[in-house]
């Protein structure tokens, strides 16, 4: 019975080899798959297909290939990545398959604050969730300027905030270096935030943007470099998230300003830069070669007003000043009677106000009403124009003194700034013959308030 089974399997084994039909008999007869992307040989009466190294369609991703590029060979660039709630594969302009955030939308914000008298808007602008790898943190800032400072430049930026296991980190510290150099000018930085975190997504909250700024005070003429900051909250939580691949430059780093290189690379995180080029208009800059006239956005506008009888105005590429308009010039003369011993003195002192320096002179007409028979000589030995320990000019006249009247001038030679306030004080140095003998003294004549000006 046994044997009679066994050569009965034996019969349909040799059935069913001999009923089985060879897929090929030569190479030739393998025509299942693209000649263009395979290559096919008949190997035992069976097509073997092997794919063409680098031609498109061969099944295989090849280098140089990827998702977006061949996604015949690779495989479709979608669906959601892993472990995340934001973040989906999306292909970008350059064919390339990244992590980008769904569904991201932009948050607008403000805040104001008031430090030394200016006040500054701050204007907040970004994505949420934010992609760190990607998006930028802009702010605007806008200045209100006090009457009494000038020339408020931006000088850093610090941003904080609190992560979710309540631990205070420092989101951004950057250099701005940008001038708000009237009221109402506004200044839009763009910052990239970069803090180290394993988290593919996270959350921060408690933003605080700190800014450190300069400024110049105005002390009546005087100019006072000054330093202040001030912080403003961010409202909103910032939802981030660090996708583990790197994006591409963008198309274009071009910020439409001449002053500027723009430059993306893998060096800059793929983000775009600024960097101010020496000596260029626009560069945040006021280079030598450079004037209120020529280059008014690194070096401030010429116009307005320079104090309270100048105005300033552009002659050629310079920024010089002038009388305002309708500017009034009073001639002042103050008597002076002056009784020293022996010798009695009228003295007028004459002066304009406000007092062009380098032009205008202090003129004193000095002389003898009464003197003692025993006085021989009066002489007016020096004059000093003082603003209280300050000297600001001098004469040496040596000039004899009579009854009819004699006149020593003075010039101020210069000041520092465009205008300043002086309460001036005119000392006189004398002396005089009594009995054959010299005897000095002074005696001094305050003119108030004068105001000096550098027209130019």
């Amino acid at each position: 019975m046994r044997s009679k089974v066994f050569l009965l399997v034996c019969i349909l084994l040799v059935v069913l080899v001999a009923c089985t039909k060879a897929e090929c008999k030569k190479t030739e007869d393998c025509v299942g798959k693209p000649k263009s992307t395979f290559t096919a040989s008949c190997e035992e009466k069976k097509c073997v297909y092997k794919p063409i190294p680098g031609v498109v369609g061969n099944g295989v991703c090849d280098s140089g290939e990827n998702k977006c590029s061949h996604p015949q060979d690779c495989g479709q660039c979608s669906g959601k990545v892993p472990q995340s709630q934001f973040l989906s594969y999306k292909c970008t302009e350059q064919k390339l398959c990244v992590e980008e955030v769904s569904g991201a939308k932009p948050v607008f914000a403000a805040a104001e604050a008031s430090m030394s008298g200016d006040k500054f808007k701050v204007d907040f602008s970004y994505n949420m969730p934010f992609n760190m790898k990607k998006d930028l943190f802009t702010v605007t800032f806008t200045l209100s300027q006090s009457p009494q400072n000038r020339d408020e430049r931006l000088v850093r930026a610090e941003l904080i905030g609190t992560t979710k296991d309540k631990r205070t980190i420092t989101v951004l510290r950057e250099d701005i270096n940008r001038y708000l150099w009237t009221s109402g000018s506004s200044v839009t930085h763009d910052f990239i935030l970069d803090f180290p975190t394993v988290e593919l997504e996270g959350e921060l909250s408690n933003l605080v943007l700190s800014i450190d700024f300069e400024y110049v005070l105005l002390q009546g003429s005087k100019r006072v470099p000054k330093q202040g900051s001030f912080k403003v909250n961010v409202k909103d939580k910032l939802v981030f998230v660090k996708p583990g691949a790197s994006y591409s430059c963008p198309s274009s780093c071009d910020d439409k300003n001449l002053g500027t290189r723009d430059t993306c690379s893998a060096q800059t995180g793929f983000f775009c830069r600024h960097e101010p080029i020496p000596n260029a208009c626009g560069n945040y800059q006021c280079d030598q070669t450079e004037t209120k006239c020529s280059c008014a956005q690194d070096c401030g506008p010429c116009q307005g007003s320079a104090g309270n009888f100048l105005d300033f105005t552009c002659r050629g590429n310079q920024c010089v000043t002038i009388l305002k308009p309708g500017t009034s010039v009073q001639p002042n003369s103050l008597f002076d009677d002056r009784n020293f011993g022996p010798v009695q003195l009228n003295n007028n002192f004459k002066f304009n106000n406000p007092f062009t320096v380098g032009k205008d002179e202090l003129q004193i007409d000095l002389k003898i009403y009464k003197s003692d028979p025993s006085v021989s000589r009066v002489v007016v030995e020096t004059v000093r124009v003082l603003d209280g320990q300050q000297q600001l000019a001098d004469a040496s006249p040596n000039q004899e003194l009579s009854s009819s009247a004699s006149t020593v001038s003075v010039s101020i030679p210069g000041i520092v700034e465009y205008e300043e306030d002086h309460n001036l004080i005119v000392g006189v140095w004398y002396m005089y013959v009594q009995n054959d003998q010299e005897k000095r003294g002074n005696f001094q004549k305050p003119l108030g308030k004068v105001t000096l000006i550098r027209p130019e």
